[in-house]
């Protein structure tokens, strides 16, 4: 790859979308069953990261106005400048590192460096292990980039199970740990529709009239969109956020709930988002009959195997309406059922990648201006990532759990991020501090669905 390489219209976009109010900056967290020592962690991400450019790379070229800014090779890269060797304060806690956390999603990344950054982090109430926490900026990649870079940290990248297709081969690697880029039925879609990360629309299909028909309608209906409905989930933002998480929920116990309703994992999931809403804002006084709001999700348009080196954004956002107001969690699910169609979110979101695409070529206030047409149309955004379906080993130590959360776009100031890994499901919550005040009470609201739905299927 050269010294200089320009950034790509969506990445320059995402990259540009970022304020103090929002900052574009992805956040995860991997738990250790042991602890693994700051060293390993170093020649880890040494030996593994760094076969990825981007990470020793800086963003030149910030201040060109009708030009991209570029990608430039940082000279004599010092691996142990991003990675930092921290305790919380005793005694540990959940509560201590959620607050370290959002504290840390309040910070910007500096561009004059490579923009990301890891804390390896003892006292973590986790029995005997530790964890890390990464923070890496939108530009360099989407949930599936990222994911193919996570999965290519680990000691076992060969024994990795996807629900999506297995990841291609890392950079630079030993060619005998080549993995296969054969494609695997999709374990969490049926029916057509897939609950990945939104969803895989590769090898999504239309003919030429019906594609058309469907675009100009869906251009209309972007164009057109009425306001968000106003609730106290949406306002002013603010630099400072929180964070939380939930405990992790049985993979197969959702699975379970999906087939009773002849739904997807996907549908459940959005059924249960929308109940955690409902609870919260009810729990602040305010009315929620009949109430829809709308949610932006990320909709992946580049298959796994298709990754490269350069990682990147390869995905569009569609708007979906979530039935907050429903309280039957049956209508719930039966109502997204009827409303995650593929082929209408596949359009949306191509037409989003496309102006943001378009938007990250032009000058920074006509991309501002073009964003602002999608300013009051949606309350948070909900992303979904298919990690593992086993458990990995990062330098010798079992991953025991992960969560992440997805930065927020525009004036939004939610931000839902489920996961599965190793059989569970987990919830991240990020929030604005002026509208989220309690990241850990709307975690509260999700287990809370998640246990009326398990009561359910008990019943």
């Amino acid at each position: 790859m050269p010294d200089r390489d320009p950034l790509s219209g969506a990445d320059n976009a995402w990259r540009r979308m970022g304020r103090t109010d929002n900052l574009m900056t992805i956040t995860g967290i991997l738990w250790f069953d042991e602890k693994v020592t700051y060293e390993e962690v170093c020649d880890r991400l040494e030996e593994r990261l760094l076969q990825f450019d981007r990470f020793t790379q800086k963003i030149g070229g910030r201040k060109r106005r009708f030009r991209r800014p570029y990608w430039e090779t940082v000279e004599d890269f010092d691996i142990e400048s991003h990675v930092y060797d921290i305790s919380l304060p005793e005694p540990a806690s959940d509560a201590k590192f959620q607050e370290f956390v959002g504290r840390l999603m309040s910070r910007p990344l500096d561009e004059r460096r490579p923009l990301w950054e890891a804390y390896l982090i003892d006292d973590v109430d986790r029995g005997d292990g530790n964890a890390i926490t990464f923070r890496i900026n939108h530009s360099l990649g989407d949930g599936f980039a990222l994911l193919y870079v996570l999965l290519g940290l680990a000691d076992n990248p060969e024994d990795i199970e996807l629900p999506i297709g297995n990841v291609p081969q890392a950079p630079n690697s030993d060619p005998s740990e080549a993995r296969s880029t054969e494609r695997k039925p999709n374990a969490h879609s049926d029916s057509g529709r897939s609950a990945d990360e939104g969803a895989d629309l590769s090898e999504i299909r239309f003919g030429k009239a019906g594609l058309a028909a469907t675009t100009i309608k869906e251009m209309d209906y972007l164009l057109r969109m009425p306001d968000e409905a106003d609730t106290s989930l949406r306002g002013e933002l603010g630099s400072r956020k929180h964070a939380s998480w939930t405990d992790g929920v049985e993979l197969a116990r959702i699975k379970d709930i999906k087939r009773q309703h002849d739904a997807t994992v996907n549908d459940v999931l959005l059924a249960v988002t929308a109940g955690a809403l409902r609870r919260e804002l009810e729990d602040r006084g305010e009315d929620t009959e009949g109430l829809q709001l709308r949610c932006t999700v990320p909709v992946n348009l580049v298959p796994m195997a298709d990754r490269t080196e350069q990682l990147g954004n390869g995905f569009g956002l569609a708007f979906l309406p979530l039935p907050v107001g429903e309280e039957d969690l049956g209508e719930r699910i039966e109502f997204m059922s009827d409303n995650v169609g593929i082929e209408k979110l596949g359009v949306e979101a191509f037409l989003m990648y496309k102006l943001l695409d378009f938007g990250g070529m032009l000058p920074d206030m006509a991309q501002e201006q073009l964003m602002t047409m999608f300013e009051d149309r949606a309350t948070g955004i909900v992303t979904n990532v298919p990690g593992p379906l086993n458990t990995i080993d990062f330098a010798g130590t079992e991953v025991t759990d992960m969560v992440f959360w997805v930065p927020q776009a525009v004036d939004q100031g939610l931000g839902i991020s489920l996961i599965t890994y190793g059989g569970s499901v987990r919830v991240g919550v990020a929030g604005d501090a002026n509208l989220i005040p309690d990241a850990d009470g709307l975690a509260k609201h999700f287990e809370a669905e998640i246990g009326h739905l398990e009561a359910q299927l008990d019943d």
